[in-house]
């Protein structure tokens, strides 16, 4: 899919986002059935018993991203824990499981996704493995209709308070 919305049929409105992260890439026979079974799901998902327009997508065989269309159905709070809930069950009925919000997600120098703790962060940066120019997978998102924003140079980030003020 493109940088946009993972579906056309959502409105030009601010989708609501939700990142996944999982600790190693997928097969391409696992994110097949993932992605069968997340169908499945949201076909399902309901915000107080009126039907939730979302849908979840699998990229670069490493995350998971869920949106919906808040002119809907707007997703609350149980609609949420509902939504985290299900992509947890989906993952451990496939022997997988998704990483905590303490991981960053980035590029290496040969364009593969690596993820680093947090608490490692300041030392990645320091020792040039993390610069300015490293393209970052930014999961603060949580409204965008602009999946282009979700990729992008360290340094546009909130992480750039680890690049030394020369490098910012």
């Amino acid at each position: 899919m493109g940088n946009t919305v993972l579906t056309s049929d959502f409105s030009p409105m601010q989708q609501y986002t939700w990142f996944f992260t999982l600790p190693a890439p997928l097969t391409a026979d696992q994110s097949e059935a993932l992605s069968r079974d997340f169908a499945a799901f949201t076909a399902q998902w309901k915000s107080h018993g009126t039907p939730v327009e979302g849908l979840i997508e699998i990229r670069h065989h490493r995350f998971i991203i869920a949106q919906a269309d808040p002119t809907q159905a707007r997703p609350s709070g149980c609609s949420i824990d509902s939504l985290k809930r299900g992509v947890a069950q989906i993952l451990q009925q496939h022997g997988l499981s998704w990483l905590d919000a303490g991981y960053v997600c980035y590029r290496d120098a040969e364009g593969h996704i690596q993820t680093l703790h947090f608490s490692a962060l300041e030392a990645a940066v320091q020792s040039g493995e993390l610069g300015p120019d490293t393209l970052i997978f930014d999961h603060t998102l949580d409204q965008t209709d602009d999946l282009s924003k979700w990729e992008v140079p360290l340094k546009q980030t909130w992480l750039k308070r680890y690049l030394a003020p020369t490098n910012a």
